[in-house]
């Protein structure tokens, strides 16, 4: 394949690109990484995580699922998946209201618990921006305002679900496993795209009081 484009982002950072439909892009991750993807004809045609899972029957893609927009057009397909845990479709992204309504509810399940552990103690202790402000900053030369950026495919979020249906954040604890080798994801893109991808900043204490720091993720598009 002929590369076209190969660009590092750093940790809670995001970056931007056009691909042509049926160019290729790989993501070689050893972090959580927030993706988005929008028709470059059409700014107004986006990702779905809804359509995305229900049109499929399954909350988690891997190698042959499709990416969808809200009117049912495939955007994307998975031709390569290399990691060994799930890709979340539950959650939106980190930001800094986020991280910031979670310390203002630390006295409320889950966060009652999980803070204690990891020695959260301050609301520095948490990422002071996240995932939505990276893609923000990213696609800020694009007319496409922040409520309209979608709900990602959080690639390399691995979680599991318990017997009532609570999700479980299991990426912090099994990063060793699912990191190891370095993993990769490959999307085609089936019209054309412009995409953007934000590395996570790990949640802060939450993923380093288990040993998580992340790491730098690569961008490369071929032509297939």
């Amino acid at each position: 394949m002929k590369a076209l484009h190969d660009v590092t982002v750093r940790v809670n950072s995001g970056a931007a690109w056009e691909m042509k439909k049926g160019q290729r892009a790989r993501i070689t991750f050893q972090s959580i990484v927030d993706f988005v993807v929008f028709n470059r004809d059409n700014l107004q045609e986006r990702f779905d995580q809804a359509r995305t899972k229900a049109n499929q029957g399954k909350i988690y893609l891997s190698k042959g699922d499709l990416l969808l927009s809200k009117l049912n057009t495939p955007m994307m397909t998975i031709v390569e998946d290399t990691f060994k845990g799930t890709h979340d479709l539950q959650y939106g992204m980190c930001s800094e209201c986020s991280y910031t309504s979670r310390w203002n509810r630390r006295h409320l399940p889950p966060w009652n618990k999980l803070y204690p552990e990891a020695g959260i103690t301050c609301r520095e202790d948490l990422p002071l921006w996240g995932c939505y402000e990276n893609i923000m900053t990213a696609l800020q030369n694009y007319p496409i305002i922040p409520l309209d950026i979608p709900a990602p495919l959080n690639i390399g979020q691995h979680m599991e679900l318990d017997e009532k249906g609570n999700l479980i954040w299991a990426v912090f604890a099994k990063h060793q496993e699912l990191f190891d080798p370095v993993p990769h994801i490959d999307l085609r893109a089936e019209m054309n795209c412009l995409c953007a991808a934000s590395c996570d900043p790990g949640s802060g204490k939450l993923g380093s009081s288990k040993g998580f720091y992340p790491k730098p993720i690569r961008i490369q598009v071929f032509e297939q």
